[in-house]
């Protein structure tokens, strides 16, 4: 008795389309993670006295890159010099603010003229430096609490590709 067997690699796999199949999955489910990422964090940072177009949310921004490379990325950042200031926070017994940076903001949260703000600016400077505040996390929270969300994205992109790559 004589057994052979015929094994034919055929599929999509096989073929060479897997690695576009998974680069398209892939970009797919990293713009959606970013997108989700950046409207969350959005949620947690604070307005300010610039309001939403114009202050540090305006400045929050999620950018996918290396779109062409076989790892990709998606950041979520702020453009603003103050993001990471609110973020992280400050130490006691650093620099102080810069001057004339808090100005605006003492006129909205104390309620005072320009010129009362300005007599008040050194007062409020000198405390931050000595006594610090704490930061905002809205980026490191946001993460911790949806990395949940984020995992069930890419596994479910992961279920796609497998479908697309053996179907």
């Amino acid at each position: 008795m004589e057994l052979k067997a015929t094994v034919t690699a055929n599929g999509k796999i096989f073929d060479g389309q897997a690695p576009e199949i998974i680069r398209t999955a892939l970009m797919g489910v990293m713009y959606e993670a970013t997108q989700y990422l950046e409207r969350e964090i959005k949620k947690e940072t604070p307005v300010g006295v610039s309001g939403a177009k114009g202050g540090l949310l305006s400045t929050v921004q999620g950018e996918v890159v290396n779109k062409g490379d076989p790892v990709v990325k998606g950041v979520v950042f702020s453009q603003s010099p103050y993001g990471l200031v609110v973020e992280k926070g400050r130490r006691p017994g650093k620099t102080w603010p810069p001057e004339g940076a808090l100005l605006r903001w003492i006129e909205l949260k104390m309620g005072v003229d320009a010129v009362q703000a300005k007599r008040l600016e050194f007062a409020i400077r000198r405390k931050i430096g000595r006594k610090g505040f704490p930061g905002k996390r809205m980026f490191e929270k946001t993460w911790e609490s949806k990395f949940p969300v984020i995992q069930r994205m890419f596994e479910r992109a992961g279920f796609d590709i497998a479908r697309k790559v053996n179907g």
